[in-house]
């Protein structure tokens, strides 16, 4: 073998291989910069069609785009009866409406009951009282910490930040790590006591097999403003119209990735959808992530 040749073929190889290694990362250094630059430039352009329609960002916009799909969902497919006794103690029937769908179950714990919509509900006897630090920031924990055992598939919720106060406090079933809007969990309080909770309960089913990728939250946004009066329409005066603040602009709270579908009582199986959660400070929209079509406006 000629060992000089050799030589010179691995140090033309590795240079090469150096050349095209550096060019690789010129080209997703560039390719980084010149989206940054693009999300800068869609985001100003965002902001002044936001003003013409008398709107305002109050958050931060998120730069995700991931492939998400539609999720089968369904009511909970265990019987009512299985799902009391695996989530309480002391189980016993005391009424079961057929006519309505409606059943009530006297626990340990106090009444749990399920709606003819889908709903869990629970009444605490006694009520369950707050000790420790109730602050809001950190109220959701506290909540949830004390209703411990008592909800079913409680692991699967998170806290909803937005939306509520003293007396509700929100958490949302959870999809890896997207929020089911349509799966919501209500905690009720009174006097820093927990009165009882609502539950809407849904069984996530397979994904379809073919993902898409999801609109920005800058185009669901757009959406949201381009669906709305340049003017100022009177769904968007704000709650305090009249008392010299009328002319204020519309607050942006929070921009969300997730799932939501309508609550179907009858349906066996349904989809859920991939959607954007535009909360302003007067409604609550609901983007499709994959189509850009705006939900109705929601108070």
């Amino acid at each position: 073998m000629d060992w000089s040749k050799a030589k010179t073929y691995f140090i033309v190889t590795f240079l090469l291989l150096d050349l095209l290694l550096g060019y690789q990362f010129y080209s997703a250094q560039k390719e980084a910069a010149e989206y940054v630059q693009s999300f800068s430039s869609q985001l100003q352009e965002l902001k002044d069609v936001l003003s013409e329609r008398k709107m305002v960002l109050q958050t931060e916009v998120p730069k995700e785009t991931p492939v998400m799909h539609f999720l089968q969902a369904s009511h909970p497919k265990e019987p009512f009866a299985d799902i009391a006794q695996d989530t309480f103690h002391g189980v016993s029937l005391v009424e079961d409406d057929k006519s309505k769908g409606t059943m009530k179950f006297k626990t340990n714990d106090g009444e749990f009951g399920v709606t003819g919509n889908g709903y869990f509900t629970m009444r605490y006897t006694p009520t369950l009282r707050m000790d420790g630090d109730s602050t809001p920031s950190k109220l959701g924990a506290l909540v949830m910490a004390k209703i411990d055992g008592t909800v079913w598939h409680q692991d699967l919720y998170r806290e909803d930040l937005i939306n509520h106060d003293r007396s509700v406090v929100r958490y949302l079933q959870s999809y890896q790590k997207y929020p089911i809007f349509s799966a919501l969990l209500e905690v009720h309080l009174q006097n820093s006591e927990i009165v009882g909770y609502n539950q809407k309960a849904l069984e996530v089913g397979d994904e379809q097999e073919s993902g898409q990728r999801v609109l920005s939250a800058i185009s669901a946004v757009r959406a949201v403003a381009d669906s709305l009066d340049p003017g100022t329409p009177a769904h968007l005066q704000p709650a305090n119209a009249g008392d010299g603040n009328s002319g204020a602009p519309v607050a942006i709270r929070d921009i969300k990735l997730g799932y939501y579908s309508p609550n179907y009582d009858d349906a066996d199986v349904w989809y859920l959808w991939p959607m954007w959660r535009i909360v302003t400070d007067q409604k609550v929209y609901y983007v499709n992530a994959f189509t850009g079509q705006v939900e109705n406006g929601t108070p």
